[in-house]
């Protein structure tokens, strides 16, 4: 195993959901993303915008005060490890993170039980219904308020994280190079994920609380 490769536990403890817009018609407004197999799974993109936004709080309250930064273009590790804002440079200007991160899907053994054809019925199990509705100030339920939403189950997801270098630019890519076998970087990852409680859509209305952790083994993930 590479020095630069880890992965990170995502202990569900409730219902959760990644949302990729999709919805069933009439029945429900929103569905969860399945993968090919038609499981449940957490898109790298959606992961690692929590992850950045925990770290930069991390960041700026001080956490990581002695890690001190390479000489290089990236004046944060926010920066260095998940690239430029994009709402605050011009596209011309902007310029790649070195923390990659990938889906975070169960374990290949629960994958490759679950994706055979006989397990159709075990897949959809994974998987439940939520209705809400907003209510009147009568206490009744308002008309035409109906929501549905699909959802999953509770879970342990598995996602894999590295560091690579990306920068094409030679200051920004040595700056990369000198952070690349540094063990205080992950240990400013795994600081990080203690400030997350809740991933997926909804996590600001009770869906998807969970405890995330950084595991030392990149094989652990499949």
């Amino acid at each position: 195993m590479s020095d630069s490769q880890r992965s990170i536990r995502l202990e569900l403890a409730g219902f959760w959901r990644a949302g990729g817009g999709r919805s069933s018609g009439y029945h429900l407004d929103s569905l969860c993303e399945r993968d090919r197999d038609g499981l449940p799974f957490l898109p790298g993109r959606q992961l690692k915008g929590v992850i950045r936004h925990a770290l930069a709080r991390a960041e700026a309250w001080g956490w990581f005060a002695d890690n001190v930064l390479p000489e290089g273009p990236c004046a944060t590790l926010d920066e260095l490890l998940f690239g430029s804002v994009s709402q605050q440079h011009e596209r011309a200007s902007t310029w790649p993170g070195m923390l990659i991160i990938g889906d975070a899907t169960l374990s290949q053994a629960e994958r490759g039980y679950l994706a055979q054809p006989q397990q159709a019925a075990l897949r959809e199990a994974l998987f439940e219904q939520l209705f809400s509705t907003a209510i009147e100030d009568s206490g009744g339920a308002k008309a035409g308020s109906l929501r549905g939403a699909e959802v999953a189950l509770p879970m342990v997801l598995f996602a894999p994280v590295s560091l690579e270098l990306t920068a094409l630019e030679s200051e920004r890519r040595e700056q990369q190079r000198q952070v690349l076998t540094d063990a205080r970087v992950w240990q400013a990852v795994e600081a990080s994920l203690s400030l997350v409680d809740a991933i997926g859509a909804g996590r600001t209305r009770g869906l998807g609380e969970a405890q995330l952790s950084l595991l030392a083994r990149a094989e652990e993930v499949i």
